[in-house]
This record gives structure tokens, C-alpha cells and sequence, in this order.
């Protein structure tokens, strides 16, 4: 699979900057929400801030996937190879939810919103359950799937690396604007589907060199080209 010069590089600092971000940005995290939530978009902008989940949700991506699997006979290798990447991505981050309880920011009354500080929507690591919907915002879940589907399908369709990365900052952002995830809690998810990266596209992993796979054994026989006649 061709990679430009410095991947590694580039979302290793990437992940760096998401991480200082995310601790910058904490002790003010209910006013950042606050601020993001006060703000009134046009309805059409808003909607289509909301569509954009699709790029981050499991059943986005599923369909996707399943879409381009099927109509990209050629690529389906890398697409299988990206499609596993964004699984691994979404599955770290959502486990990280157990460890590192944290209320959502819808979860907070309006009430309550205004005393409460930032460090105090922070739970005791182990205690939250997964059945607690609204201890489960950090990290980011949607993020860390956003950034993984950006990246991996960056990787099949270079050419197109700046649409998905476009895709992946509105759904991001869709996640702040709907008050389901803290700005820090959507850094922390961005930077675990960049170090998860780091490793996965590594050069020497077997899935990775095999740059060449012979795509033919995913095309009916019945759509195969005849082939060219030799001359004799």
C-alpha cells in the first residue's frame, strides 16, 4: 500500500498535538460546551452538522464499507485492511469508557451547569458501568471512529484525503454542538485512532506489505475479461 513520505511522523505529532490540546482545554470544558451549545446555526447548516454522525456511527460506517466492498472489486483488500482499522479504533476508545468514567455534557442540568466545574464531571476510574449512558463521554467514541475512517480510507483513495478528513471534523464537531461529548473528550478520541496508527499502518505488518494482492479472486468469473488472444 502506498503511503506518502512521513505518515508515521505526521500522526505521531498529530496525536501529540490532540493530547495537549485535550489537556488544555479541560479545565474549561463546561464552558466550551456551553459556548458551542448557545450558538444558533441555520437550520440547514445545523442538519447537515447532524448527518454528519453518519461518517462516525457504527451503522455509518457498516454501510459505508459494505457499500464500497461491493462496488470497488479492485481495492477490496484495502478496503478490508481500513475497515479493521476503524473497528480497532472504535473498540479501543469505547473501552477506554469503562476505565475513565466522565459524564456527558447533556447529562448536567441547566442548574446544575452553572456551579459545577470541569474537574468535577470526572468519575472514580473503574466505577462507572457500561450500562451508564451518561458516564460514558470520555473518550470519544465517534471521534476516535472519525479520524480512523479519515485515515483509512485516506489510505485507498489518496486522492480523496481531504473530503474524509473535512467529514471527520464536522462529525466532531457534531459531537460537541449536540452536547453528547466535552472538547477534550473528542481530542482524547482523535488522538487514540492516530497512535493506534502508528502501529497498525507500520510497514513490516505482513497485512501492510502485501501491497499487490490480486483482486481478480474477488470478480465473478463471469464478469473476468476474456482474455487477449497471443499472436502466434
Amino acid at each position: 500500500m502506498q503511503r506518502e513520505p512521513g505518515f508515521r511522523t505526521k500522526m505521531a505529532i498529530g496525536a501529540l498535538a490532540a493530547c495537549l490540546a485535550g489537556l488544555a482545554c479541560t479545565a474549561w470544558d463546561v464552558e466550551i460546551s456551553q459556548f458551542f451549545t448557545g450558538i444558533k446555526l441555520p437550520g440547514d447548516l445545523r442538519k447537515a452538522i447532524s448527518l454528519s454522525e453518519t461518517f462516525a456511527h457504527t451503522s455509518g460506517t457498516l454501510v459505508i464499507f459494505a457499500t464500497l466492498l461491493w462496488i470497488d472489486l479492485k481495492n477490496r483488500p484495502k478496503l478490508y485492511r481500513a475497515a479493521i482499522f476503524t473497528l480497532i479504533c472504535g473498540v479501543a476508545a469505547n473501552a477506554a469508557k469503562i476505565m475513565i468514567p466522565r459524564y456527558r455534557p447533556h447529562s448536567l442540568d441547566e442548574s446544575e451547569i452553572e456551579i459545577v466545574s470541569s474537574w468535577q464531571t470526572w468519575g472514580i476510574p473503574w466505577t462507572g458501568s457500561w450500562s451508564e449512558e451518561q458516564l460514558r463521554s470520555f473518550p470519544s467514541g465517534h471521534s476516535a471512529t472519525a479520524v480512523a475512517m479519515a485515515i483509512g480510507l485516506a489510505h485507498v483513495y489518496p486522492r480523496g484525503k481531504w473530503i474524509f478528513a473535512s467529514l471527520a471534523v464536522f462529525a466532531c464537531f457534531q459531537r460537541l454542538e449536540s452536547s453528547a461529548h466535552f472538547l477534550s473528550d473528542i481530542m482524547a478520541g482523535a488522538a487514540i485512532a492516530m497512535m493506534i496508527s502508528i502501529w497498525y499502518w507500520k510497514p513490516s505488518h505482513r497485512w501492510n506489505r502485501e501491497t499487490d494482492c490480486d483482486a481478480s479472486r474477488f470478480i465473478p468469473s463471469s464478469l473476468n475479461p476474456p482474455p487477449s488472444p497471443t499472436s502466434e
